[in-house]
């Protein structure tokens, strides 16, 4: 979804026409990284819920579980990225200016590698382009034990936590647009709540709370719809598509109705009918979860991290270039790459980091 969303082209001109709403559609695929977000929390939930030990060994043992399974490829792509920009710089966006000095590069080079670029909005995207969701990822990673803590001991807090992180991303930015105003350091609300954890921390709870009825199916009431869980979460997805392809036809671009509205679909509102549709994924047997149960689906969702990250910068500007530049023989090449990747560096690298340190972390 990602990938086509970064394809298509953009379209100024507010037509009407049939061709022009299909690709207004397809330009809402971000939201892939919305369901990205709400598995995240699903997943750090139903494996770490019951299993949280709140001791130093434990919780550095749980975050270098966390790095072994997203680092390697990551540094792979970044020390690529990085090497393509010094000896063949060519300004694109995602290189750092040529006004940068050598303590600018270095700074880069470091916030790229711990992970925390994209806290500085003038950062965000140098480096391998894609790479700022992760650092939204690792803040939760770090935030997510004692989450789960609370919610143990008390499911409802579950609501009050996003009230929380808006008020302390409200802090930051209060403080940092002031005093820290480096590289764009939490620079206002705006990136506070598109780019940072801060902000999409609802996608990550909504996944949290579908792991917590999971693990205690009689605690929570069991809606009705859920017999149909599927194809009414897959229904309100595609309705949330709409709606966000609405909302940036109906309202001027950066206007403040615009950002709200659609921080409000994409923030809060789209996740609920992605956790029902990974609900239904898991629980019911339709011919969406066969063909996603299938070997050939397995394979292509252990190589998607790669694909996410390579699919963008100077992965796909040398592809591009020298073997082809359509999109098809983009699509097949980044998904042999990205396969090649899992199976060659994040796989192995993956068993050997936890193999060491973590023989009780599954």
């Amino acid at each position: 979804m990602v990938f086509f969303y970064h394809l298509v082209p953009e379209l100024p001109l507010r037509t009407t026409t049939s061709i022009t709403w299909a690709i207004r559609l397809i330009q809402q695929g971000y939201i892939g990284v919305n369901i990205f977000f709400v598995l995240s929390g699903f997943l750090i939930t139903t494996r770490y819920l019951n299993r949280i030990l709140m001791t130093a060994p434990w919780f550095w043992s749980y975050l270098q579980n966390r790095f072994a399974r997203i680092y390697p490829v990551y540094l792979l792509l970044t020390v690529f990225t990085f090497g393509v920009m010094i000896l063949r710089p060519i300004s694109n966006y995602y290189e750092w200016p040529a006004t940068y000095r050598a303590l600018d590069k270095v700074t880069v080079l470091f916030l790229n590698l711990t992970l925390t670029r994209a806290y500085f909005q003038e950062l965000s995207l140098i480096g391998v382009p894609t790479a700022w969701t992760l650092t939204v990822e690792e803040t939760f990673y770090v935030c997510a034990p004692f989450l789960l803590i609370g919610i143990r001991r008390n499911f409802h807090r579950i609501y009050l936590y996003p009230l929380l992180f808006f008020a302390i991303g409200s802090a930051l930015v209060a403080f940092c647009s002031h005093y820290l105003p480096y590289y764009g350091l939490m620079n206002n609300l705006t990136f506070m709540g598109s780019d940072t954890f801060f902000g999409r921390c609802v996608e990550f709870l909504v996944g949290m709370a579908l792991g917590y009825w999971v693990a205690h199916p009689r605690r929570i009431m069991q809606p009705r719809f859920c017999v149909k869980a599927t194809w009414l979460g897959s229904a309100g997805v595609v309705v949330g598509m709409i709606c966000m392809a609405m909302i940036e036809y109906t309202f001027p671009s950066q206007s403040v109705t615009h950002l709200v509205a659609l921080r409000l679909m994409t923030n809060i509102l789209l996740p609920i009918p992605i956790a029902a549709m990974i609900w239904g994924l898991i629980t019911e047997h339709t011919w969406l979860q066969r063909i996603l149960s299938t070997k050939t689906f397995d394979v292509l969702g252990k190589g998607s991290y790669g694909f996410y990250l390579l699919h963008l910068g100077a992965t796909d500007l040398i592809f591009s270039h020298f073997i082809t530049g359509h999109w098809a023989g983009r699509l097949v090449g980044y998904t042999l790459l990205s396969i090649a990747l899992y199976k060659g560096v994040e796989h192995p690298l993956n068993r050997r980091l936890r193999y060491k340190t973590l023989t009780n972390q599954r």
